[in-house]
């Protein structure tokens, strides 16, 4: 276990900084928690403690390792105690005047610290921009529970210096994460290239072609996905999954691609969340159980010659599965979108093929990263598919990126 020489802030303690301060302290570093109430810095240094002894219990760490790391966790009665920090990580409420405000007041409180956010939805550059320390500031975005999901994102605001993006990567590195460095644009690698997985399998269903249930099974069984999209979307909230779905398209521009599904809409407006509240695609029920909650008019899958050719050619290289034509037919077009997105990310700069692979494969589970499955799949029947795909639709969602297009015969 390396011992860092300086110790590392993180400011707010709910859920995530209190895990990116469980992460800090059991790799060794010494850790300096403060938020705007004190009482709940105690609670989170209290209850990280005893998840320390949860994993003594389960012979995870010895006795000796739960005391060291207990004892690197520091409460901190101002920000101005954050002075001597290498690190500071704020993981705050995901609002653009609270942190770039705080992020500010850190800049001239710890002159040579990287400043680090933890935001999922803000623009890293314009948050460094307010911060007039925007050299400094860096995104690090952890997945959660950030002890257990190995990933982080590291991203480069516009102004970021490549020594902060070093600093913090290697800090992330030492904690025992993997490290993928994506640019700053909206939903940086997990939250952008993973929306296809959702919207297309909601419109699948408001197309009337299959049901919830129907949708979740064959995701499961052809592309070995660990959950289906509605039981996935369940358990995260409905309203969570719809809100970052929003920022995302608008800070994109609006393409056709990412645009909200009406019927997931509704249910946030009926206030139909998911587990959370008993019912959202499914119905849950005390013991666990789920039943289909949409009842939509269906309609009789009718596929083109072309089409047809294009989703079995697809599949007999994507899947190691056989299934009925809707499967296929289910299974196709989710995965070839969510190869779509990752293939515009790429061109616009996100992120390289490698980080992209790695970030769906440890951020969402994902069986096999999206350039991983084009490069079994083939790239002309990738592109087979979108193009007969596109035939279906008035939208143009499944357009490729030019470069992609022009680049493959």
């Amino acid at each position: 276990m390396s011992q860092a020489s300086n110790p590392i802030g993180v400011i707010g303690t709910g859920t995530m900084g209190a895990g990116i301060a469980q992460t800090a302290a059991a790799a060794g570093w010494k850790v300096k928690l403060f938020d705007t109430d004190s009482e709940r810095v105690n609670q989170a240094i209290q209850s990280v403690g005893k998840r320390f002894d949860r994993l003594v219990e389960k012979e995870r760490i010895t006795e000796e390792q739960a005391e060291l790391s207990k004892s690197s966790l520091v409460a901190v009665a101002s920000l101005d105690e954050l002075h001597d920090c290498d690190l500071i990580v704020e993981a705050i409420v995901e609002a653009f005047d609270i942190k770039s405000a705080l992020l500010k007041q850190l800049g001239s409180i710890a002159p040579s610290a990287v400043l680090a956010t933890n935001t999922s939805s803000l623009s890293v550059s314009e948050l460094g921009s307010a911060s007039d320390v925007a050299d400094r500031v860096v995104g690090l975005h952890f997945f959660n529970p950030a002890p257990i999901m190995p990933l982080v994102e590291v991203v480069k605001g516009e102004h970021t210096s490549e020594q902060s993006v070093q600093r913090a990567a290697l800090l992330a590195e030492a904690w025992g994460k993997k490290v993928v460095q994506a640019s700053d644009t909206p939903g940086f690698i997990v939250n952008r290239v993973a929306r296809p997985y959702y919207l297309e399998s909601w419109r699948i269903v408001e197309d009337g072609y299959a049901t919830v249930n129907e949708v979740d099974e064959a995701l499961q069984l052809l592309g070995e996905f660990r959950m289906g999209p509605f039981m996935l979307t369940d358990l995260i909230g409905q309203d969570i999954n719809v809100a970052t779905t929003q920022s995302v398209w608008e800070r994109l521009d609006k393409p056709s691609r990412l645009a909200p599904s009406h019927l997931q809409t509704s249910l946030v407006e009926k206030n139909h969340l998911g587990k959370k509240t008993g019912r959202g695609a499914y119905a849950h029920d005390d013991n666990g159980n789920a039943t289909p909650a949409i009842i939509q008019d269906s309609c009789e899958l009718e596929l083109s010659d072309v089409l047809s050719n294009a989703i079995n050619s697809f599949c007999l290289e994507a899947t190691c599965t056989s299934g009925t034509p809707l499967a296929k037919y289910i299974f196709s077009r989710v995965l070839v979108s969510i190869i779509n997105e990752a293939l515009w990310a790429k061109s616009e700069g996100v992120a390289s093929e490698q980080d992209i692979d790695t970030a769906m494969k440890l951020g969402t589970n994902y069986p096999n990263g999206p350039f991983e499955w084009t490069e079994r799949i083939g790239m002309e029947k990738v592109l087979e598919l979108l193009v007969a795909l596109n035939q279906t639709v008035d939208d143009g969602r499944f357009e490729a990126p030019p470069s992609v297009s022009l680049a493959t015969p």
